[in-house]
């Protein structure tokens, strides 16, 4: 809605449909942390050890 209000002549939809690929890279992102816990906590093992 920021940018709707920033530059209005652009359509909402899209602007939803420029988000959608970095949203679907967060949500991979995420399903992989969730699968694979060990890629968030292999920075703070090798800081401060096991």
């Amino acid at each position: 809605y920021f940018i709707k209000g920033v530059v209005p002549q652009w359509d909402l939809g899209d602007i939803y449909k420029g988000m959608l690929q970095f949203m679907g890279l967060q949500v991979l992102g995420l399903v992989l942390v969730i699968v694979f816990p060990e890629i968030a906590l292999w920075l703070p093992r090798l800081i401060y050890g096991d």
